[in-house]
């Protein structure tokens, strides 16, 4: 008997809750819901909730494959190259027997070399993780594919990071090699200011396992490339290769599974991806203008935000983090700068997407404004081309357009065509030198 009373009260709870759900369900249509569309609501409604859980298991997926690294995307050992680690090799070698201690003193040089040698080792074994030796009896190419993580908008730290991504020293040190798999490759030009470092050979010595000779010409060249904006891939490689095999050697690279690897994949990047030989250069030009656009707009309104922090927000998110919340649960400015990461994610894929559809060129003729355009579709304007054409300044349309205001309008951002404003920003770090192209 008490069975039975637990399967009629269940059966009653059961009843209740689909007839709630029902009336809920039927609320949302103009018409009458009858039992069949009931029924089809409710696996509706189930097909959204797996697809749901498939998209979160696609995101732990790609999560794992980021924490894994760079090496399954890198070449294999083949025909044409084979592989190695740089710790493969006698890579101290230049360290102990080379030029580079001869200026010190006998009695300081023993511990000169020991400490340069140990310098040498750390390094290795640091860039073991991200990079590859590839040798094939004639050249070698040194391989690096490094991840690097989006700094985060709402955090303190990371705003200051975004605002100084485009500061650097100017000039054009970095030339236009090639597109490939839709990623732009550029390769470092000497000229009267920049050139191929010391630390620069001594890093190539380790690489090969060779000895840095100061007086000979240089017998490498580098290049490197990026993936996405914010959260990148990038590949950066020194080789003494012909440029015609460089371009054949990047070519192996997995770009479809480097993409996947982006929380938003980068339109366009593929394996099967061909571009035109004659016009890539300009194409390579216009696409490091555009990121350089992008970043400088990153950078000013992480500036922005940093100049409208909120002193009890940013310890509400101090004391967030001390007790295992996201350092990032409450806006730093109050609500005050809206945080405009997709908005810019989104702008910079659908320019990249013009770009290597060809359709820039087509907008320029016409007196369009692709920018102005996409920020005031995001607005809902009804005119996004008059919408585009006014504002104070470059700042102050950032201050308009990402401030609580209704009336505010988008800001007019153009690409500079030809890679006008160009610029790079290089540093030695450790043993070698990194280049970055902004627009200054």
């Amino acid at each position: 008997m008490g069975v039975l009373r637990i399967v009629g009260f269940a059966l009653v709870v059961v009843l209740v809750i689909a007839g709630l759900d029902y009336y809920q369900q039927d609320k949302k249509r103009a018409d009458t819901l009858s039992a069949s569309g009931y029924i089809d609501t409710i696996k509706e409604r189930f097909a959204l909730f797996n697809e749901e859980l498939d998209a979160e298991q696609i995101e732990r997926d790609r999560k794992q494959r980021w924490r894994a690294g760079s090496e399954p995307y890198a070449p294999k050992s083949g025909e044409d190259w084979v592989r190695r680690a740089i710790v493969d090799r006698d890579y101290t070698r230049d360290a102990r027997e080379g030029v580079l201690q001869n200026g010190i003193s006998e009695a300081a040089r023993p511990l000169a070399k020991q400490v340069a040698v140990q310098k040498v080792q750390q390094l290795a074994e640091k860039l073991d993780r991200t990079s590859w030796v590839y040798e094939n009896g004639t050249h070698t190419i040194w391989l690096q594919v490094s991840l690097k993580e989006d700094a985060r908008s709402n955090t303190l730290t990371g705003n200051i990071v975004r605002s100084v991504d485009t500061l650097g020293q100017s000039g054009a040190d970095y030339a236009p090699f090639a597109i490939v798999g839709g990623v732009a490759y550029f390769q470092f030009k000497q000229n009267k200011y920049s050139v191929i470092t010391v630390n620069d050979r001594s890093f190539w010595s380790m690489v090969t396992a060779g000895i840095t000779e100061l007086d000979a010409p240089v017998e490498f060249d580098i290049y490197k490339g990026t993936l996405g904006l914010g959260q990148e891939v990038r590949m950066q490689l020194y080789s003494n290769a012909p440029p015609h095999e460089v371009r054949k050697f990047l070519a192996k690279l997995d770009y479809d599974g480097m993409n996947a690897l982006l929380r938003k994949p980068v339109p366009g990047v593929s394996n099967d991806r061909t571009t035109n030989l004659e016009t890539e250069e300009e194409l390579a030009i216009e696409m490091a203008g555009l990121r350089g656009e992008f970043m400088k707009l990153r950078a000013e309104l992480a500036r922005l935000r940093l100049d409208n922090i909120n002193g009890l927000w940013l310890v509400a998110n101090t004391l967030a983090a001390q007790y295992g919340l996201p350092g990032d649960t409450f806006d730093l400015t109050a609500n005050k700068i809206k945080s405009a990461d997709d908005l810019i994610q989104v702008g910079y894929r659908t320019g990249l997407t013009s770009l290597l559809d060809g359709e820039v060129q087509k907008a320029d003729a016409e007196g369009g404004n692709m920018f102005g355009r996409l920020f005031a579709s995001f607005k809902g304007g009804d005119n996004p081309q008059e919408a585009s054409s006014k504002g104070g300044g470059f700042l102050d349309g950032l201050k308009s357009m990402f401030q609580n205001s209704e009336t505010a309008q988008a800001p007019e951002v153009r690409v500079n065509k030809g890679g006008a404003g160009l610029v790079s920003k290089c540093a030695t770090k450790d043993a070698f030198k990194t280049c970055t192209l902004t627009d200054g």
